[in-house]
């Protein structure tokens, strides 16, 4: 008797990521590449330096890397033409099958440098446009449309963390009708990691929690004015601050952010489960994201949000039933918006049950995983 036939096993294929500065290897790590070693791929990992501890986690998992790091001039990684050569030098001789660039300029020299030698499937992933929508000046690492525009002519195929900057691009006509593109909530978020959390008392005055990369673009001046306002308005509340480092082009002085008397800056962010135990809500004044991951996490645990009605923000919430929006760059708004829990606490255990649904329905990172595996092709 013939034995049936069985399937043949998919071919090992390689997949490189070019990361920019500061990428978080844990959360790649969850949402990709624990993914692609299971499948039996192999994958790259491209940066310009890795910690100990990334360089271990990356090893225990077979994942090779490979740091490029900025010429001595300053720039930012492959923003001279000797890290640009030294790219494609690598892409060639790895050979992989996917790459798959991110993060403002890398994103661009990522895609330029895999084009050239000929890679097969390039996907980019776009986590955010410039603070003004090409409308304003640039910051030092922000990049004009143009920039864009060879990235995505260069790519097959696209990921945007949110909706409104895929329409931006395709307003401007960056976006041709043979790119792929999909889009998902930023990384999206572990459910079980981060699971709801109960309320602390309402009765002794509300908290309120920020926590935000050190960078001025994040809302944190509004925050801190907004904070003054309702101290005096309502001295029991607390308005907690924890921030992400940042060497960005808006980074924060400390010294500054210290004197802020009425806000009380609590480190940095290091758990954030520990840290939105103590809130009853989450604050997030940005003003140009791709996704927030701090917004989805506490989406996650169940916190009413308040945050602004921009790009990257506005998608984690329905107004009134999860938290409410307020315009960017605007404290009194803010400050209003906080009062507005202080006069209805009533409302707030509703919210936050509305939040984990939401965070359920459109934010997990299992579902994130399935989109970007449809469209990296793989097996």
């Amino acid at each position: 008797m013939a034995m049936p036939a069985t399937a043949p096993a998919p071919a090992v294929q390689r997949m490189a990521f070019v990361c920019p500065p500061g990428t978080p290897m844990r959360q790649l790590r969850e949402l990709l590449i624990g993914e692609m070693i299971s499948r039996g791929h192999r994958v790259l990992v491209v940066a310009p330096e890795f910690s100990g501890a990334d360089v271990r986690a990356l090893t225990q998992l077979g994942v090779e890397h490979a740091a490029i790091a900025p010429e001595a001039s300053g720039l930012k990684l492959f923003a001279d033409w000797k890290s640009i050569g030294a790219l494609k030098q690598l892409l060639a001789d790895w050979s992989p099958h996917v790459v798959v660039a991110a993060g403002g300029q890398t994103m661009v020299y990522g895609a330029l440098a895999a084009k050239s030698v000929g890679i097969g499937r390039i996907v980019l992933i776009v986590d955010g446009l410039p603070e003004h929508r090409f409308t304003g000046a640039l910051a030092a690492d922000e990049m004009p449309a143009w920039r864009y525009g060879q990235a995505l002519r260069a790519a097959d195929a696209a990921v945007f963390h949110n909706r409104d900057d895929l329409a931006l691009l395709k307003k401007l006509g960056l976006v041709s009708g043979a790119l792929s593109v999909a889009v998902v909530p930023g990384s999206g978020v572990d459910l079980e990691r981060h699971a709801l959390l109960p309320l602390p008392p309402l009765g002794q005055g509300l908290v309120f929690l920020m926590i935000a990369n050190l960078d001025w673009r994040r809302g944190v001046e509004e925050y801190c004015e907004a904070a003054a306002a309702l101290r005096q308005r309502a001295p029991s509340s607390r308005c907690l601050l924890a921030v992400l480092p940042d060497e960005g082009a808006k980074a924060i002085d400390m010294a500054d952010l210290e004197r802020r008397a009425d806000v009380e800056y609590v480190g940095l962010a290091e758990g954030h489960t520990e840290l939105l135990k103590e809130a009853h809500v989450f604050v997030y004044p940005g003003c140009a994201e791709g996704m927030p991951q701090p917004l989805l996490q506490a989406l996650a645990v169940g916190r009413p949000i308040l945050t602004t009605n921009v790009a990257g923000c506005r998608e984690t919430v329905d107004e009134r039933v999860n938290g409410c929006l307020v315009p960017p760059r605007d404290a009194e708004a803010l400050a209003e918006a906080m009062e507005s829990f202080l006069r209805r606490p009533d409302l707030i255990p509703a919210m936050a049950r509305a939040s984990r649904a939401k965070a359920e329905r459109f934010a997990t990172v299992a579902a994130v995983r399935r989109s970007m595996m449809d469209v990296l092709q793989l097996g």
